[in-house]
């Protein structure tokens, strides 16, 4: 298992796409702050007439910029690439021919991203402080509450993550695993809450990135979106492995 890890982890670090996609996501993050920031604070306006800003910015507001699709589906594209790269390429038959044990490949894969995922989200707290710091801002001390968002929002990310590992393990596509997460946050489950949710009222409740998005925000019921979210995931992880063993390379 060790051998296929470092494997993996060679792979994910010898990429450029994996940098430029980081830098991309912490670019993002740093610039939604500054976003969230000025809407929070009214700054909106001719320079000459913005106010001086003055009041604390939540934490909530800070740790939300790395959630938004605008930022994460830059780390969706690293977590498509896990496999997306391999299909693409054809090097899954050397990566296969290296490591006959299939469940050590995925598993390999998946432990990296996720990993990879923490650093990276980490480092994004790190630019959002920065940003606020530079433009003068400050943040609303942290509670234990707060900490307790950022781990919703940490476990959020990796699961939009792992979502989209696993459908590109599904599809053998990495665009698929990069574009499905976001038209279903974006389009997709808008609509059909709109059009099926007063007819089907557990509709809206069984949706996975709604569900994830109420987790990550702190909804009104956590416990059961957290519980939606995590069943969609696992049941894609694990619907990935079973069609990754059984079909050829």
């Amino acid at each position: 298992m060790s051998a296929a890890l470092l494997y993996e982890w060679r792979r994910i670090t010898s990429i450029r796409s994996t940098y430029i996609c980081s830098l991309l996501f912490l670019a993002a993050t740093g610039a939604v702050t500054y976003l969230l920031y000025q809407v929070t604070s009214g700054a909106a306006g001719p320079p000459d007439q913005q106010p001086q800003p003055t009041h604390s910015v939540p934490l909530e507001s800070v740790i939300s910029a790395g959630t938004n699709p605008i930022s994460i589906i830059f780390l969706t594209v690293i977590a498509a690439m896990a496999f997306g790269h391999e299909y693409r390429y054809g090097t899954i038959r050397l990566t296969l021919s290296e490591f006959p044990r299939r469940w050590k490949v995925f598993a390999a894969k998946l432990l990296v991203i996720l990993g990879w995922t923490v650093v990276v989200f980490a480092l994004s707290f790190v630019v959002a402080f920065v940003v606020l710091k530079v433009i003068g801002a400050d943040l609303d001390p942290t509670t234990n509450d707060s900490w307790l968002s950022i781990g919703r929002t940490l476990l959020g990310a990796l699961g939009y993550c792992a979502f989209a590992f696993a459908i590109t393990l599904l599809t053998r596509n990495l665009v698929l695993g990069v574009v499905t997460p976001l038209l279903l946050v974006a389009v997709i489950e808008p609509l059909l809450k709109l059009a099926l949710g007063d007819r089907f009222t557990w509709l809206p409740q069984i949706l996975p990135m709604s569900a994830g998005t109420d987790y990550m925000l702190g909804g009104e019921d956590l416990l059961h979106n957290g519980l939606v979210f995590l069943a969609w995931v696992v049941g894609l992880l694990v619907a990935g492995y079973i069609t990754f063993e059984r079909r050829d390379a």
